[in-house]
């Protein structure tokens, strides 16, 4: 063990240049990226606007390079080659976290504190600082008010066990929802985020975020085809390349052939 710590490389200690501002796009210029050991490319040759205030979708197979993709915009991995712009600005070491701060992010299984239903969507935040109402609101465009409020007994201070164990597996992507959402992000990015909700409900929830102001862009990872359905543009991944950009009628038709 000794060995092992003494052998590790020095930690960067990222800097905060200050608030990063995104009023603009998104760009990924000419983006690859490649796993250790892998033969093939994960990403390849990317070149990919995202307007301000669009709702974009991303489709493809697994292993088609949808979650590599989110990981680069996210600044989870660093592109070997090309560059992540927003706002005309290239992210790097200094502002990476500023353009974190403004993301947020739902990935397809929720990490939940043995803590109260308020606590765990506005996670991290003091107990004394959390803001009652702002909880409610996010809850109800995640369709998860209803529920804390008819069917816990301690409302929004119930707690919800180990990893959210009293949950059902929708009721924790609801709290994922938000909890991204309580950070007033500028970017909200869903990754397989309502795959455990029934119908009805995936529908309430999207119906809701869409109709959140244009002052947010989102990005769908998605299986469902009814998810991507009101997204602006939806982006085809094969083998790490992009391949194509339609709209939802455009992918049926295409899914179909």
């Amino acid at each position: 063990m000794y060995d092992d710590i003494k052998n590790l490389k020095p930690v960067y200690h990222y800097r905060d240049s200050g608030k990063l501002t995104f009023n603009k796009s998104i760009n990924l210029k000419n983006i690859q990226y490649d796993y250790p050991n892998s033969p093939s490319s994960a990403l390849k040759d990317i070149n990919l606007n995202i307007p301000f205030g669009s709702n974009i979708g991303l489709v493809g197979t697994t292993g088609s390079g949808k979650t590599t993709l989110v990981d680069i915009i996210l600044g989870l991995l660093e592109p070997q080659k090309g560059t992540l712009e927003i706002d005309d600005k290239i992210i790097s070491k200094e502002n990476l976290r500023s353009w974190q701060r403004s993301i947020g992010y739902v990935p397809q299984h929720i990490y939940l504190a043995d803590d109260t239903i308020a606590a765990n969507i506005a996670f991290g935040v003091k107990v004394e600082d959390i803001n009652q109402e702002l909880i409610k609101k996010v809850s109800k465009i995640a369709n998860l008010h209803e529920f804390v409020i008819n069917e816990l007994s301690r409302q929004y201070e119930t707690t919800i066990g180990e990893r959210g164990v009293r949950l059902s597996g929708g009721q924790r992507q609801r709290i994922g929802i938000a909890r991204a959402l309580y950070h007033n992000p500028k970017v909200l990015i869903l990754d397989e985020a309502t795959s455990a909700l029934d119908n009805k409900t995936e529908h309430n929830v999207m119906e809701a975020i869409n109709n959140l102001s244009k002052n947010i862009t989102i990005i769908l990872i998605s299986h469902r085809l009814n998810t991507v359905k009101n997204c602006d543009v939806i982006l085809k991944l094969e083998k790490g390349r992009l391949v194509d950009q339609v709209n939802f009628d455009e992918l049926v038709d295409y899914d179909n052939k």
